[in-house]
């Protein structure tokens, strides 16, 4: 299974981060990737994290990335979850109220269309 897999569902895009554990190892790659695919157009978009047990800061920081360039041109970032134990991440850095988070994938992916609420 490949780290991160590109999905698109309903012409939302979503990459799945296949990782128990999310780190600087995958970090540059995560965010040159994910700058390529915003400035190729891709504004719909899902970082699904629910395979996470631990995100550290270096990913999670590339993810913040992903979050401003999405703002800047008046799109929101959606995410997954992770696991119970990776979302630490979200509470220690005070960055809980900045992404819309969601339980599952088809919940953050309906949100697009639907009024579905992010879970706090």
């Amino acid at each position: 299974m490949e780290d991160f897999e590109k999905i698109y569902v309903d012409g939302v895009y979503v990459i799945a981060v296949n990782l128990t554990r999310a780190t600087i190892n995958e970090a540059i790659t995560f965010r040159k990737m994910v700058k390529e695919d915003i400035n190729s157009g891709q504004t719909k978009l899902v970082i699904d994290l629910s395979m996470c047990d631990y995100v550290d800061s270096t990913f999670f920081g590339a993810i913040i990335v992903a979050s401003r360039m999405l703002i800047d041109i008046g799109f929101k970032l959606k995410v997954v979850k992770p696991a119970p134990g990776g979302e630490h991440i979200f509470t220690y850095t005070n960055y809980v109220k900045v992404f819309d988070k969601y339980k599952t994938r088809e919940d953050a992916i309906k949100s697009f269309e639907e009024d579905i609420q992010p879970e706090s």
